[in-house]
């Protein structure tokens, strides 16, 4: 099993880090609920549960890697998600 994410799943991830940086945890919640979490049961509570950690985690690294400025992390996030999407589009 490769480690590189397929590019919509890129998308996504970096979705889901932004959902959470801004808290927004309908869109993050989504998210979530279109890869595996949010299903009913411990499993999908597991997953949902580890999603929002590494989302989390990764959101933190991101603020603290941009001095703690939001406007600054959000810009990087955006740009990843431009690229991202630019990824995706090209593999469909």
């Amino acid at each position: 099993m490769s480690l590189n994410a397929t590019p919509p799943d890129n998308l996504a991830a970096v979705g889901l880090i932004r959902a959470v940086a801004v808290d927004d945890p309908d869109s993050g919640l989504l998210i979530i609920s279109q890869h595996g979490g949010c299903k009913p049961g411990p499993d999908g509570d597991q997953v949902t549960a580890f999603m929002l950690a590494l989302a989390a985690l990764a959101a933190r690294a991101m603020f603290a890697s941009n001095g703690y400025n939001v406007e600054r992390t959000l810009r990087v996030l955006d740009a990843w998600t431009a690229e991202y999407a630019d990824d995706a589009a090209a593999a469909s």
